[in-house]
């Protein structure tokens, strides 16, 4: 009776473990996903410095966004940007970033 117990019991922590690794493999594909959508966004950013040009797009700065909350802070420091210069893309992009009240989902009814 107590090993019955002791197998569901056992099954059931097997379970919450299995959910926990999976929720943490599915973020870490997010990370990994927008890793890559930076790196095609070496042009724009690379741009935005040299020509003063306020160009990078929605994509790219979804992506930053993404890594610098949720993934990994330093990225942009760690790529070779100073950190005056990754607070810069940042403040750009969360300016740049269209709010909820004007997005086209939400339309304004007057």
């Amino acid at each position: 009776m107590a090993l019955k117990y002791g197998m569901v019991l056992l099954m059931v922590l097997a379970c919450f473990a299995a959910h926990g690794t999976a929720i943490r493999d599915n973020n870490m594909v997010k990370c990994w996903s927008n890793l890559v959508e930076l790196k095609s966004c070496s042009n724009e950013i690379m741009h935005f410095f040299i020509d003063g040009e306020a160009d990078i797009g929605p994509n790219c700065c979804c992506a930053i966004t993404v890594i610098t909350h949720n993934c990994w802070p330093s990225m942009l420091t760690s790529l070779g940007y100073s950190y005056q210069e990754a607070l810069h893309i940042l403040a750009y992009c969360e300016d740049a970033a269209p709010t909820p009240a004007l997005s086209p989902s939400h339309p304004i009814i007057y």
